[in-house]
């Protein structure tokens, strides 16, 4: 089992201020093992109650993530259009090419709700973080998907009221 790393952002606006952190990922595929050590270390994070409302589903079909950016460049494009302010629509612009860097992710964890409900994840974030870099992988927790957490619902094929909290880029970096 893997054992505490750093906080994950808290917010769209700190994950926008520290985008330039994410990296390109090795095409080379993590092992089965190293991916249901790091979604079990998250599951065993969680209290009881939190671990029978939640499920990880792990994404490594190629044209599943394709459909799933195709829904966060739609959701990013709504943004930008009810934005008013030059600011905030620059910050929308450049950071669309980093959410989209998912796809070129091996592996892609979504974590979903069965109802919706408010929970805290920071504990699972940082556990899981940990056990990816047991295994030398970089995990990055996509907050600003949570906007499209209705279409990925649909596209991973979850029965509503289900819901995509998050979703999880996992690889080994690439040091390019």
């Amino acid at each position: 089992m893997c054992a505490a790393a750093q906080a994950p952002a808290k917010n769209f606006a700190n994950l926008l201020n520290t985008a330039k952190g994410i990296k390109k990922f090795k095409k080379k595929i993590p092992p089965v093992e190293a991916i249901t050590q790091i979604v079990e270390s998250g599951k065993n994070s969680l209290r009881a109650d939190l671990y029978k409302r939640l499920d990880f589903t792990v994404v490594y079909d190629e044209k599943m993530k394709q459909r799933m950016a195709q829904a966060s460049e739609a959701m990013f494009k709504n943004l930008y259009e009810k934005s008013t302010n030059e600011i905030d629509r620059a910050k929308l612009n450049a950071y669309m090419h980093y959410a989209m860097f998912f796809i070129k992710a091996p592996v892609v964890i979504a974590l979903t709700q069965k109802t919706p409900f408010e929970v805290d994840l920071s504990d699972m974030v940082i556990a899981m973080k940990t056990c990816a870099n047991v295994y030398n992988l970089e995990i990055f927790e996509l907050l600003a998907q949570l906007n499209a957490h209705r279409d990925f619902a649909d596209i991973l094929g979850f029965e509503k009221p289900a819901q995509v909290l998050t979703i999880f880029a996992v690889g080994y970096p690439d040091s390019e």
